[in-house]
């Protein structure tokens, strides 16, 4: 029997996991006195998780790891409709095979950061597949009126900048709700969690089970989180920072965390890293010169060994070291290189040497590298539209944007 730790609920809020609750003081008291079966679900929308979802994922970890018992829905049936939750917009229509591939793709990601055997992964096509549509509105449908359904956020704001909304869509708050009953059935599941823009969701599972079937459910979200300039967590100029390598680089994946802003450096340890309270405080209360640095690189190989494991986020420190110097790539003098784009003729340009000559010495030595390659082509041209990192020797370094 796993070890419950009686004050689970207070290292969540502590470390920042808690945004709402619909009763907490209940569910400290039972998350304090038992093993709770809990779960978050994930619809197959592609065939990866993103930074996006790594909040949902570290606290599937931290309850696992504090005693209790995970269970991840993957929606092989709700993918096929789409959430509509604050999204102006219907999902574009996935088929079976689509959403069959991402949910094999997602499952992966799970399993790698939440890292517990005790991990059920459930289908919700299981219980939702072979049930009719008449049997179906009469067992769950009779418990929703229209007047609630129409009072969910997700939906008022749709109807209010009329922006339509399918039918299709608008049963998606009851799937969901019945998936919150049948896990509860099946596994004794009696507490859901998810970001904060499932609390409607969340809420509805709890209201159906106990008209339904008279059991008392909890429901708990996670902050909606942004970056300290007000970005959409995991977003960035190229787009999602996404958990599967083969999507982003373990490297591009390490380089995102090493290059988050200094004052994100502590709630990100505390919400993406397993490091005591007490270890992050002290690491970032250090007064000396470089300790941002030093927190940001300890931030960036905690979450990449979570992700990709301890010898890629190893793999990449060293890279990073190799390409910038010690110093992160957001650290980096930019610059933009127009119409001269050969390589020779750029390290001039630049200053770093006094004749083309030079240049080419440098190179022929091998002190020339790109994206941390040697580089030995006299007559390289720097494609255009491109963005890339050039050294020469170990203190002339830049990042180049090619226009």
């Amino acid at each position: 029997m796993s070890f419950i730790n009686q004050n689970t609920l207070s290292i969540l809020e502590e470390r920042g996991f808690v945004a709402q609750c619909t009763d907490l003081e209940g569910l400290r008291e039972r998350l304090g006195t038992t093993s709770v079966t809990f779960y978050i679900g994930f619809d197959g929308t592609a065939d990866s998780l993103h930074v996006g979802h790594l909040l949902s994922l570290m606290s599937m970890r931290w309850l696992s790891k504090l005693g209790h018992k995970p269970i991840a829905l993957v929606g092989g049936a709700t993918s096929l409709v789409g959430d509509p939750s604050f999204r102006n917009a219907a999902r574009p229509m996935l088929d079976k095979q689509a959403v069959a591939n991402n949910i094999a793709g997602i499952t992966r990601n799970i399993r790698q950061v939440v890292a517990n055997d005790d991990l059920i992964v459930v289908d919700n096509a299981t219980w939702l597949e072979p049930v009719g549509l008449i049997d179906f509105m009469r067992e769950v449908g009779v418990h929703f009126t229209v007047a609630r359904m129409l009072s969910m956020e997700t939906v008022k704001a749709r109807l209010e900048a009329n922006d339509p909304m399918t039918a299709l869509e608008f049963t998606y708050m009851m799937l969901q709700s019945h998936d919150f009953q049948q896990l509860a059935k099946r596994h004794n599941c009696t507490l859901q969690m998810g970001g904060s823009d499932q609390w409607g969701n969340i809420v509805n599972g709890i209201e159906l089970t106990r008209k339904a079937d008279g059991k008392r459910l909890f429901g708990l979200t996670t902050p909606l989180l942004q970056t300290a300039d007000g970005t959409k967590m995991g977003k960035t100029a190229k787009g999602a920072v996404w958990l599967d390598p083969g999507k982003t680089s373990p490297f591009d994946f390490w380089q995102f965390w090493r290059n988050v802003a200094d004052q994100d450096v502590r709630r990100f340890l505390m919400l993406f890293t397993e490091l005591s309270v007490d270890a992050i405080e002290e690491l970032c209360a250090s007064d000396q010169p470089d300790a941002v640095n030093q927190a940001k690189i300890t931030l960036a190989n905690a979450v990449t060994t979570i992700v990709h494991g301890e010898a890629d986020a190893d793999r990449c420190q060293k890279q990073a070291e190799a390409l910038f110097g010690g110093v992160g790539e957001a650290e980096l003098k930019t610059i933009e290189v127009g119409e001269e784009t050969g390589l020779l003729s750029v390290i001039k340009a630049l200053g770093w040497v006094k004749t083309l000559g030079e240049a080419r010495r440098l190179m022929q030595g091998g002190a020339v590298k790109i994206d941390g390659a040697h580089v030995t082509d006299e007559k390289l041209k720097l494609p255009q539209e491109t963005e890339l990192q050039l050294a020469v020797g170990r203190r002339n370094r830049v990042r180049l944007i090619l226009i």
